[in-house]
């Protein structure tokens, strides 16, 4: 049941009214609301109303993002060239998703791989083609291995988000990751979020194409309990079929893609 407050609005109908006011962080939206308002007769009561519709909307996200932390997440350490960046993977969240990384992760499959694809709003890698076609082949088939798309809806893309690349196919994610720089939205429901920077978003900034992840190892936010992870009573990846190789890659319509 979604949280609600006395005015009638909702958690999801507060965040859009901040991104309507286009809120990157309270001082721009005062800027932004400024510039709106300024000819405004009632100027006091439409900051009053904002004000609190702001604050409504700070409590949502934060109350949105403790939901998806659990005690059994652990968090990943990507070693780059540009150094090491730390990410809460959201295991009790997105259990299939989730699988699929950290199993992949504990092979040592992504040492070596580059970061092919650099925007204005996220980094993309862990390809073993390095230009966006790669999948990860199933040791146990010997085939590219697909996972079908996984969405919750209590994740959304937020700045140093952590999720899977994929095709226009929904089930076509196999072993590509993107890291997001800012907030877009309008991927929510679209790709499987399974993570988030919570460490070295330095890195992530800094990068640039062709630099290498040398290293990703998992380190446990608590020690690990019996049957938590890397095997017995791990929900493993239900697999979707096999896909022809095109890019995986967020779509390129998104505006400031440079595309």
């Amino acid at each position: 049941m979604p949280v609600r407050f006395a005015d009638g609005f909702s958690c999801k109908q507060m965040r859009y009214i901040s991104s309507t006011f286009e809120l990157s962080d309270h001082s721009h939206g005062a800027v932004r609301l400024n510039r709106i308002i300024r000819s405004s007769r009632h100027t006091k009561l439409v900051l009053g109303k904002f004000a609190i519709c702001l604050s409504i909307a700070s409590l949502c996200s934060v109350i949105s993002e403790k939901e998806t932390f659990a005690d059994g997440d652990p968090i990943v350490r990507i070693d780059t060239t540009k150094g090491p960046i730390f990410c809460r993977v959201f295991r009790s969240a997105v259990p299939m998703t989730s699988s699929n990384f950290l199993e992949i992760a504990s092979t040592g499959f992504y040492s070596g791989k580059i970061f092919h694809r650099i925007e204005n709003w996220c980094i993309q890698g862990g390809d073993p083609n390095g230009n966006g076609t790669g999948a990860y082949t199933d040791p146990n088939t010997g085939a590219p291995r697909y996972i079908n798309l996984e969405i919750n809806r209590n994740l959304h893309h937020t700045g140093g988000t952590l999720a899977m690349a994929r095709s226009n196919a929904p089930n076509s994610a196999s072993c590509q990751f993107y890291i997001t720089k800012c907030p877009m939205y309008q991927l929510d429901g679209k790709y499987a979020i399974f993570g988030r920077v919570v460490g070295g978003m330095d890195a992530v900034m800094a990068m640039r194409r062709g630099d290498v992840i040398q290293n990703v190892s998992i380190v446990q936010s608590q020690p690990q309990q019996q049957g938590q992870s890397g095997g017995s009573g791990q929900r493993q990846p239900q697999r979707g079929r096999n896909t022809p190789q095109v890019p995986y890659e967020p779509p390129s319509e998104i505006p400031d893609s440079n595309f």
